[in-house]
């Protein structure tokens, strides 16, 4: 397989990642302001909107390494700090949490017994470890997505409101923000999906430009 291809296949799980994500970011159930409550996790949708936010995360796993092997002249260290970073996130807080969510949660809410388990304070259950993962992992997920945003910003060859979209989109999650059906979706997908099937649209016009031009050369 050559590294044009490796590059094409990353910028396509980018791309899918978004679409996954986001779709079931807006299908996620969210009821009287909680998105991790039984009823949520009874309700239509779940589990089959969190199986699409996993499916996405899964994606983003697969395309991220090409990704920044493509960008890294651009994105320099900083960025590789910031890349780095968002896979340890997403591994450590975004995998785990879809994982219990998506096929934990739903068979324990449906258990009168398994029902006791599922917190009410929205972190699903309220198991020390599990607890200190995920904002151990969030707060490394939502540094990193600020860190890829100044690396884009100040990178050469890549467009400026890429990074800006992403950074300013992110700052929302540093902060607690009201739960809306749809709406909560959008504002913790919505950023860094377009930010990642950005990159994947601009990987496979530029290994496509430059397939044109090695068949110019052969031509020549």
């Amino acid at each position: 397989m050559t590294p044009t291809t490796l590059y094409r296949l990353s910028a396509a799980a980018l791309v899918l990642s978004f679409v996954t994500s986001l779709l079931g970011g807006v299908l996620h159930p969210v009821i009287d302001g909680q998105s991790h409550s039984i009823e949520v996790f009874l309700a239509p949708r779940s589990p089959e909107a969190q199986y699409l936010i996993y499916l996405g995360a899964l994606f983003l796993m697969l395309g991220l390494p090409g990704a920044y092997l493509f960008f890294r002249e651009e994105l320099g260290r900083l960025g590789f700090v910031g890349f780095v970073g968002y896979m340890l996130g997403n591994a450590l807080s975004a995998m785990s949490h879809l994982v219990v969510e998506a096929f934990v949660a739903p068979t324990l809410a449906a258990d009168p017994d398994g029902r006791r388990l599922i917190s009410d304070q929205g972190e699903i259950f309220d198991g020390s470890a599990f607890v200190t993962l995920q904002v151990v992992g969030g707060l490394i997920f939502v540094l990193s997505l600020l860190i890829i945003g100044v690396a884009l910003i100040r990178a050469q060859g890549i467009p400026t409101w890429i990074g800006v979209f992403l950074f300013v989109g992110t700052l929302p999650l540093l902060v607690p923000f009201p739960e809306l059906p749809g709406l909560t979706g959008v504002v913790v997908e919505l950023p860094r999906g377009l930010m990642v099937a950005s990159l994947g649209v601009l990987m496979l016009r530029r290994t496509s430009a430059r397939r044109d031009d090695v068949r110019e050369l052969v031509d020549a």
